[in-house]
């Protein structure tokens, strides 16, 4: 069978069944499709693995910057090992010339489904997904990766070997890699913010090229907000108003808006949306040590793996 070349349809996520990509996958359906890329389950041929691979649309493709940052996600996601961290474990070219990565696939679903209808989780549940978040962004930062673009849509979950609940982070196409001195690429353009407004931290609103891993802190505490609380700590009509409220700091105290949350969950959480980055943990293992006392039997094993991950980036 000939390797798909973008011609069997008039939509770009128009992917059939039975389509050989890359000469050794097998589409077998379409996950999803959005406006950068689309996503298909395949089986690799001769072996049958079941994998998820992503590809840019054409229309996106013929863009360099966005090309780069697509190859840039599978080195970012690839280097991290981490089972916090969705596996990367091919990256390649189609026969048009597009860009593919190739990824585990997940069974489950994302964090933003689970959290439709303004759904709140319990309080146990909710920091134990954080701390295990915490851990894949960890992992990351001692890479010393950026994710960018922290939000539910972005983790996944779905169930470890042992049947509990395990969250994945995936999409790292606008993370943000520093070399040894701190620096980066000029891939990202100077005064553009990067990522979703709802969990993006103030600074990553004024310049996405100034963030350092505290704005990662940032968006993990709106995510703990909202599996918390059921309700968003930023959440405007319109984004120059939601702009105001985060540059402001402008949200409502967790305890104000869920009495039954203890005070002290309430400042670890408030302290990752402080707006002054210098305000919040010093990283994701101070962080995670004051987080763990609410998430159950494994929060202080949780704790002590986010602080192993960072010291080891020290050595």
């Amino acid at each position: 069978m000939a390797s798909f070349q973008f011609t069997a349809g008039p939509r770009e996520e128009d992917v059939p069944a039975g389509e050989i990509l890359a000469g050794k996958y097998r589409v077998e359906s379409v996950i999803g499709a959005g406006a950068m890329g689309v996503v298909v389950r395949v089986a690799q041929v001769g072996d049958e693995g079941v994998f998820a691979l992503k590809f840019l649309r054409p229309s996106v493709a013929r863009d360099a910057v966005a090309a780069k940052r697509f190859l840039r996600e599978a080195a970012a996601a690839g280097r991290i090992q981490s089972p916090h961290v969705v596996k990367i474990s091919d990256v390649g070219e189609l026969a048009s010339g597009v860009p593919y990565l190739v990824m585990e696939y997940l069974d489950g679903a994302t964090l933003d489904r689970q959290l439709a209808g303004d759904r709140r989780l319990p309080l146990e549940q909710a920091c134990d997904l954080a701390l295990q978040l915490a851990a894949g962004l960890a992992a990351a930062h001692a890479m010393g990766v950026l994710h960018r673009d922290i939000k539910p849509a972005n983790l996944y979950l779905c169930r470890g070997d042992g049947g509990d609940e395990l969250l994945k982070i995936v999409d790292f196409g606008v993370s943000k890699i520093l070399d040894q001195d701190g620096g980066e690429g000029h891939l990202t353009r100077t005064q553009t913010s990067i990522g979703s407004p709802l969990f993006m931290s103030p600074e990553q609103m004024r310049s996405a090229r100034t963030v350092d891993f505290r704005a990662d802190q940032w968006s993990l505490g709106a995510v703990l907000y909202r599996m918390a609380t059921g309700n968003l700590p930023f959440d405007a009509k319109s984004l120059p108003r939601l702009c105001v409220q985060v540059l402001q700091a402008e949200f409502m105290p967790i305890t104000t808006r869920c009495p039954d949350l203890p005070a002290e969950f309430g400042a670890v959480v408030e302290r990752c949306l402080r707006l002054s980055p210098g305000d919040r943990f010093s990283d994701l293992a101070e962080f995670a040590a004051a987080l763990a006392p609410f998430a159950g039997a494994r929060g202080p094993d949780r704790a002590a793996r986010c602080r192993e991950l960072l010291q080891s980036a020290q050595r």
